[in-house]
C-alpha cells in the first residue's frame, strides 16, 4: 500500500496539533508526516498497520508513532459500529531542539527515539488515564495545555510494558513512493479469503517471482507469506472475538485450507493455538 503525505494542519499559536476523530468507521488511508503522534482508541477494532507491523487493535489502544512512519486503523469490511480516537501530534525537529540537554527531559528523549519504530503501549489504568488527559488536552490552551502535554510524555516513560512493533523508518523511506506495494497489499486485503500464489502477485507486480520475493523482503523485511499469514491471522483473532463459529470454519473463510498448517501458523504468530485463544477472550469479557 503506498503511503500518502498527510500535511497536518497547522493551529495557530500551538506547538501541537490535537483532533477527535469520530465516524462510523476509520478510513483514512496508509499513511505518513513529519509529526509524531500519539493516538488513543475510544472505539472500534480492527488490524493496526505500522510500518511492516500487523496486530490487531481495540478500544483502549495506546500508540506512539515516530516522524515519517507510515500507519493506518482499519476496520473489517462490514464493520459499522462506530470509531472514535483522540490523537496528539507535533513536530518532531521543533519539539526535539528544544529538549535536548536537558537533564530532566532525557527519558522522553529516549522515548522519543525510540518511536522510531512505533510504540503500542499494553492496555492498563494507566494507559486509560492518559487517554483521559488526551481528551482533557483537546479542551485546553495555552500554557495549561503545554503543561498537560509534558505530563503526557512524562507518563508514557513510567509505562513499563510496551511493544516496539516495526523496523525502524529507514526501512519505509523508499516504499513510499512506490505504487507497486499499493498494488499488493489492496491485492491482500481484497483476496485474503481466497488461496494467493506469491507468483499471481509477482505478475500483478510486473515482476519475476524471484525478483518480487527479493523486492516484498527488502520492504517489509518479511516474506510475502508472512505477511499474509500474518494478515489473516489478526483477520482470524478479530472473527474469534465477534462469532461464535467454529474455529475450522473461520480459518477456511479466510483462506485457509490445510488446519494442521493453520494450527501452526497462528500460534506462530499469536503464541497460543486459536482454541487458547477464545478461551482467553471469553475469560476477559465474563471479568
Amino acid at each position: 500500500m503506498r503511503a500518502k503525505l498527510e500535511v497536518i494542519p497547522k493551529q495557530l499559536d500551538h506547538s501541537i496539533h490535537t483532533f477527535i476523530y469520530d465516524n462510523v468507521r476509520f478510513n483514512s488511508p496508509w499513511h505518513y508526516h513529519e509529526e509524531l503522534e500519539l493516538t488513543y482508541v475510544l472505539k472500534s477494532n480492527g488490524i493496526r498497520y505500522i510500518g511492516n507491523s500487523i496486530q490487531q487493535f481495540q478500544a483502549g489502544d495506546l500508540v506512539l508513532i515516530g516522524s515519517s512512519l507510515p500507519h493506518a486503523w482499519k476496520n473489517a469490511g462490514n464493520y459499522n459500529q462506530g470509531a472514535s480516537s483522540v490523537y496528539v501530534q507535533w513536530k518532531a525537529e521543533q519539539f526535539n531542539a528544544k529538549i535536548t540537554g536537558i537533564k530532566e527531559f532525557m527519558k522522553v528523549g529516549k522515548m522519543l527515539e525510540k518511536a522510531r519504530a512505533g510504540i503500542v503501549f499494553r492496555k492498563s489504568m494507566m494507559t486509560e488515564n492518559i487517554g483521559q488527559m488526551l481528551l482533557a488536552l483537546h479542551k485546553s490552551s495555552e500554557m495549561p495545555r503545554m503543561i498537560l502535554f509534558l505530563q503526557i510524555l512524562h507518563q508514557l516513560t513510567e509505562l513499563k510494558d510496551y511493544q516496539i512493533l516495526s523496523e525502524p523508518i529507514e526501512t519505509f523511506i523508499s516504499q513510499k513512493i512506490d505504487s507497486r506495494v499499493d498494488k499488493i497489499i489492496h491485492h491482500i486485503e481484497d483476496h485474503y479469503q481466497t488461496p494467493i500464489q506469491v507468483i499471481e502477485v509477482a505478475e500483478l507486480s510486473c515482476m519475476t517471482k524471484s525478483s518480487f520475493c527479493k523486492f516484498f523482503k527488502k520492504r517489509f523485511n518479511k516474506t510475502f507469506t508472512q505477511y499474509l499469514n500474518e494478515f489473516r491471522i489478526h483477520i482470524i483473532c478479530q472473527e474469534l472475538q465477534d462469532s461464535i463459529q467454529p474455529v475450522t470454519q473461520i480459518a477456511m473463510d479466510c483462506g485457509y485450507e490445510n488446519m494442521s498448517y493453520f494450527h501452526r501458523q497462528f500460534k506462530q504468530v499469536i503464541g497460543m493455538t486459536p482454541a487458547q485463544y477464545r478461551k482467553k477472550i471469553i475469560a476477559i469479557s465474563d471479568g
